[in-house]
């Protein structure tokens, strides 16, 4: 009998095995919520008419065979009815906001060249999908102002060493991550500008680790409906649990899909948004601090 049979068998004796196998094959895992609303932003109450616009699927970073994304349709849908436990009625009248959202995995790409005066998209990218803005800019700052470049952000500090959440905010953004960025936007702003106003956003992501994506999407989604539309002054962790999606997978494409007409105003500047949401959330939309 090998060591590990002996192991086992001992384990099985003293009534450990199945604890031992729970904590190896939990469906249990940590998601990290970031929310933030914009503090002029209307406050809302009763049902809400929203526009449902899908981003797209984003596999971004080193390359990695055998991920099993859901299809768009399941998220689309779990997306929907989450925002429904929220108020927002997708689809029904003219939309008072447009809802975009982006998900997928975002990890390190070796493949980019490292700027010796700033920071690539893709590192940019994890970062912003773990903190804060205010974190963001101040973590930005520590790296950039330690290559000695420029372009920091003015209004927030440039901390010589990372402490506290900061520093836990960059050790999140090394790890591979599953994700889901939901952003709400003033539809009649959005209507009359060439620029909507972003209302509020929420980020929520895992570690690539805590289970099939197809499993982890949607209860990224279900467990941070009560984050939509709200402000957190750091980045949250929640324990949730692992789901299947509520609707069967589809043969349908995991690419943009939009609930706006295509003669309606505002579809150009939110098609605008959303490629450049796309580009920032999948890091490659250039280098800060040069």
């Amino acid at each position: 009998m090998n060591k590990l049979s002996l192991t086992l068998a001992a384990l099985a004796a003293s009534g450990l095995c199945s604890a031992a196998k729970a904590g190896l094959f939990s469906d249990k895992f940590e998601m990290l919520v970031v929310a933030e609303r914009a503090a002029d932003a209307p406050e809302a109450s009763g049902t809400i008419a929203a526009a449902l616009v899908d981003g797209g699927y984003i596999e971004a970073g080193d390359p990695i065979a055998g991920e099993n994304p859901p299809s768009a349709a399941s998220v689309r849908q779990e997306l929907q009815d989450a925002l429904g436990q929220r108020g927002f009625s997708v689809g029904a009248g003219t939309p008072a906001v447009v809802i975009t959202y982006h998900w997928g995995v975002l990890r390190a790409d070796r493949t980019q060249i490292h700027p010796p005066y700033g920071i690539n998209s893709n590192m940019d990218a994890r970062i912003r999908l773990v903190s804060t803005q205010q974190d963001t800019d101040e973590v930005e700052n520590h790296i950039i102002g330690r290559k000695g470049g420029g372009g920091q952000v003015n209004d927030a500090s440039t901390p010589v060493i990372l402490i506290g959440q900061l520093e836990t905010d960059l050790e999140n953004a090394r790890k591979p991550r599953f994700f889901v960025v939901v952003s709400a936007y003033d539809y009649p702003i959005a209507a009359g500008s060439s620029q909507p106003k972003l209302l509020w956003r929420a980020k929520l992501s895992a570690q690539e680790t805590s289970g099939d994506m197809s499993e982890v999407i949607p209860a990224l989604i279900a467990s941070g409906a009560p984050y939509f539309g709200k402000t957190l002054p750091e980045t949250k962790i929640v324990e949730t649990t692992l789901m299947k999606s509520v609707t069967p997978a589809s043969s349908e494409p995991n690419g943009p899909q939009s609930a706006l007409a295509s003669g309606d105003p505002a579809t150009p500047a939110i098609t605008n948004v959303v490629k450049e949401e796309h580009a920032q959330f999948s890091g490659t939309d250039g280098v800060k601090g040069l």
